[in-house]
């Protein structure tokens, strides 16, 4: 058996890396095409961090027994389908390959080298960097055409949004059958141009720079700010939490550095998050139940930054013009769990909006008001078109 799509037979996928995110989106994969029994392969170089992976996974498919989501007989095919191994060679007769690896431009050109020698000419290549270029990561396979970012976010295996990244090489059909097909299997992908960092992580990885200058300028501590950014911008958890969570200090830290380089100079990875890195100290987060309580003049303060923050950094990426504001909208509020940007500054006002990014500008003099933002403020706000399904 194998899954038809598009005029293309899948019978087997490869994942590389089992480490953070790359068993999720091998145990997604496996789940959703385990009726057509597709195998999944989870490649790695480490023996301990596969038995990790599929200790990982199989532990989340009990839980789905456990809730009635799969039968027992069910999750014995998945479990079946879902390979965890060393040997490179398992990548033979795939015709699908998901890197997600470390996030190193050198690694993911060796993994890929050798990837090419395994595969067929037509198998599909995605990356799972969560900052690289395509143009970048691909630069040395032969037919670039079948190349692209298909950028996952935490965790994989549940969170619904896929940045689809191709690079100008990219066949054009390619991205309209893989946006199909993720679709299919129930994801939420959106088509982002070539960028560093893409439409989203700016704005995650942001709002984390955000946080921790807070907490430099001695305006509250990782709770207090946890708490306001969570009750200002509607956000699941805060961003000090969402790094302790992701393992994300050492990922964000470098992708502000780069960002800062490669988009404005306002991205840079503060100083505490390097000390916090070396020493492999995470963030002290309030404890589950605990209740935080914040002068209101502290709160104010607070929450002028992250309003700031959050309208300059999604009408920064509209600037870009690397990403509609409808598919912004909608992968902000499904993969960041977080307010809508564009809806939310329509609603606050656009008037105020703008006012709020101005003053935060003046701050944070590397940050420029974006145009995009007063073209919506003499427009009346964001044109909405609400094409995408929540």
């Amino acid at each position: 058996m194998a899954y038809n799509f598009q005029n293309t037979r899948i019978s087997k996928i490869s994942v590389i890396g089992a480490g953070q995110i790359g068993p999720d989106i091998a145990l997604h994969l496996a789940k959703s095409l385990s009726a057509d029994n597709v195998k999944v392969i989870n490649l790695d170089i480490s023996e301990l961090a596969l038995d990790n992976a599929k200790s990982k996974a199989h532990k989340k498919i009990q839980k789905e027994v456990e809730k009635g989501i799969l039968s027992i007989e069910e999750s014995e095919i998945v479990k079946s389908l879902l390979i965890f191994s060393s040997d490179y060679e398992n990548v033979c007769g795939s015709q699908l390959v998901v890197e997600a690896a470390t996030e190193d431009e050198n690694i993911k050109d060796r993994i890929f080298s050798q990837v090419e020698k395994l595969t067929d000419a037509d198998c599909v290549y995605l990356s799972n960097s969560s900052h690289m270029q395509p143009e970048v990561i691909f630069r040395n396979i032969k037919n670039k055409s079948r190349c692209l970012v298909a950028h996952y976010f935490f965790p994989a295996d549940r969170n619904p949004v896929v940045e689809l990244v191709p690079s100008a090489q990219t066949e054009q059909k390619l991205v309209e059958n893989l946006l199909s097909f993720y679709k299919s299997i129930g994801k939420k992908p959106i088509v982002v141009k070539s960028s560093y960092g893409y439409a989203v992580d700016p704005i995650f990885e942001g709002l984390c720079q955000t946080a921790i200058l807070c907490l430099e300028k001695h305006l509250g501590n990782e709770k207090e700010i946890d708490k306001v950014a969570m009750e200002t911008l509607g956000l699941g958890v805060g961003p000090f939490t969402a790094l302790n969570l992701t393992g994300g200090n050492p990922i964000t830290a470098h992708g502000l550095d780069e960002m800062g380089k490669k988009l404005m100079p306002w991205f840079k990875a503060p100083e505490i998050l390097k000390k916090n890195l070396v020493n492999n100290v995470q963030w002290n987060i309030a404890a589950k139940g605990e209740e935080i309580i914040i002068p209101e003049e502290r709160k104010e303060k607070i929450a002028q930054q992250f309003l700031g923050a959050y309208f300059a950094l999604a009408s920064y990426i509209m600037d870009l013009e690397i990403v509609t504001i409808d598919d912004l909208d909608f992968a902000c509020k499904n993969s960041l769990v977080v307010n809508p940007p564009f809806t939310m500054m329509n609603n606050f006002g656009i008037e105020k909006a703008l006012q709020v990014v101005t003053n935060f500008c003046n701050e944070h003099t590397d940050f420029k008001t974006p145009s995009t933002l007063q073209n919506a403020s003499k427009n009346a706000g964001w044109n909405i078109l609400k094409k995408q399904v929540s």
